[in-house]
């Protein structure tokens, strides 16, 4: 009864959620789909690491249909619950990254690290098209 009780309250379109390491996330990313990352970090460790094109969490957040999310944020525990609100409300895939902001990083410089420096990260294989990620007032205006 209560496994009948849990699928009906689950709407059928409903995502998944998964806690990506640094080869699995590659994987993800090398399919194409839109992707909307969301940094769910403090505002310290955004502004120390900041993350190119990514929307800054609030509740209400959503990747556009047919797309799907990476969280990325100060512990897995932390991304792995955000993933889950916003695959939940959203209905699309939405997927942690072990090991936050470092395994991004490295995923994206294609698995080398480097101590040149700061460096910024740049999306290489996907795009935030406007009203993709949220609802309501911009967070970000580029003049």
């Amino acid at each position: 009864m209560i496994v009948l009780a849990c699928a009906l309250s689950t709407p059928a379109s409903a995502g998944r959620t998964e806690l990506l390491d640094g080869a699995k996330l590659a994987e993800v990313l090398k399919k194409g789909q839109p992707c909307c990352v969301i940094d769910a970090r403090g505002e310290g460790r955004r502004k120390q690491q900041p993350i190119p094109f990514a929307v800054i969490y609030k509740e209400g957040v959503k990747p556009k249909p047919g797309g799907f999310a990476l969280v990325v944020g100060d512990n897995d525990r932390q991304a792995q619950e955000i993933a889950q609100v916003i695959s939940k409300k959203s209905g699309q895939d939405v997927f942690a990254v072990k090991g936050g902001y470092p395994t991004l990083k490295q995923v994206q410089s294609g698995g080398k690290t480097s101590s040149d420096g700061p460096e910024t990260l740049m999306p290489q294989s996907f795009t935030i098209p406007s009203n993709t990620c949220e609802q309501g007032q911009a967070l970000h205006e580029y003049k």
